[in-house]
């Protein structure tokens, strides 16, 4: 039977995250990670080519976990930030200069942050990685919790003890349904669109958030490839014109692209593999048990419009990371539900007010009524051109205007 300290399931973005958060600050604790798709796979859901926004406070969160050297490499800067609804005059810029910071956040494709989480994870003796494996079944005792453990290649049963699980197992828990964790959930009957496009012209680290009548597009700065300039798509689509968008040529696709999105890019050149996810924004209703913890979009999801959602989750894994370490370092008990229960209140606080704001933005931009347009046309311009209201609006983005984990 193997016996550790923290057992993790699912070694996706959120897991490896909450692993490494741990085992940079303390070789001595006993980690096992349990992923159901090995990481080099191209079957990997976690490692796909998405992309995910990464604020400054994550970046600081990273350079804690010693990965930012690497990181830094593979990231698209976010030097300006441009917000604006199609046929309005109003429209706020932020530029990380008028605060000091070289960047406001950073963009990294999800297949190239696994590649450096788990390049990472390799250097640390304390983690052991299961993959592919899932666990079968999960029992409570006082002490520890027992998972049956599957390997998917060989087909071979093990047991695995721990005293603490945490679960990063994603939005469509089976394991949660078996422990009767129950979630909340709302439909937003819209999916993402999510395609890398190739720009005329050079991004300049801009990245873009277009209210556009059809739904918000993002536009957020990548990296060159082959020396082509890129950036990637979030278009938040109705279901009932999802499936029409997906089915366009390249040529349509960028023609109607332009037209809702403007030229502020140049021309839009080309288009890579289109793909699209439905939106929900949904809540687990128990995020801590004794001995167990829920961290990433088995917690909570969010709508992407404002990018926060891996930000919330990395957040709330420090903070995590921050309750088993210093209870492990004096000695006490890393699964005790007080503990727990310490975490589960910052960490449910938090997404509270980022799942408000995320709703909140999408709902407000969803009216076309004239009054409520215009409304929002002051708000925006109040808000380009009030220092205070935008100080206060980009530490937000930053994520600065939350404490910050620490792991000591």
């Amino acid at each position: 039977m193997l016996d550790a300290d923290v057992l993790i399931i699912g070694g996706g973005l959120v897991g490896a995250s909450f692993a490494l958060a741990l085992a940079s600050q303390n070789q001595a604790l006993k980690i096992c990670m349990l992923e159901s798709v090995e990481a080099s796979s191209q079957a990997q859901p976690s490692f796909d080519d998405r992309s995910t926004v990464l604020s400054k406070s994550s970046a600081n969160l990273f350079s804690d976990m010693g990965l930012w050297p690497d990181l830094a490499k593979i990231v698209a800067p976010i030097k300006h930030i441009h917000t604006s609804e199609e046929g309005q005059f109003g429209m706020s810029r932020l530029h990380a200069s008028d605060y000091d910071v070289d960047a406001m956040g950073y963009v990294v494709d999800n297949k190239g942050l696994g590649t450096q989480l788990y390049a990472q994870l390799q250097q640390f003796p304390n983690i052991q990685i299961i993959s592919p494996a899932k666990v079968t079944c999960l029992k409570a005792f006082p002490y520890h919790y027992q998972a049956e453990l599957l390997n998917l290649q060989t087909q071979t049963h093990e047991k695995c003890q721990a005293k603490l699980v945490v679960m990063c197992d994603g939005g469509r828990s089976d394991l949660a349904q078996q422990l009767g964790l129950s979630r909340q959930t709302k439909s937003y009957q819209q999916a993402a669109l999510i395609a890398n496009v190739e720009l005329q012209k050079n991004h300049q680290g801009w990245a873009y958030e277009r209210f556009a009548k059809q739904g918000p597009i993002a536009m957020l700065p990548l990296p060159n490839f082959q020396g082509r300039a890129r950036s990637a798509l979030v278009w938040t689509t109705s279901l009932s014109a999802i499936e029409e968008r997906m089915g366009l040529t390249d040529k349509a696709f960028l023609t109607e692209l332009q037209s809702q999105f403007g030229h502020r890019l140049g021309r839009f050149k080309g288009v890579g593999e289109r793909a699209f996810y439905p939106l929900n924004v949904q809540k687990t209703n128990e995020l801590v048990r004794s001995r167990l913890a829920i961290l990433g979009n088995a917690a909570h999801t969010l709508h992407p419009v404002a990018g926060q959602g891996f930000n919330l989750a990395l957040r709330g894994a420090a903070l995590l990371a921050h309750n088993v370490l210093s209870n492990y370092t004096k000695g006490l008990d890393i699964g005790s539900l007080s503990s727990l229960n310490e975490f589960a209140l910052v960490q449910n606080q938090d997404a509270a007010r980022i799942q408000g704001a995320s709703h909140g933005l999408v709902s407000l931009f969803s009216h076309q009524n004239s009054a409520i347009q215009l409304t929002r046309n002051l708000g925006v311009l109040a808000l380009d051109h009030c220092p205070l209201i935008k100080g206060c609006f980009a530490r937000a983005a930053m994520g600065l205007d939350v404490h910050k984990p620490t792991f000591r």
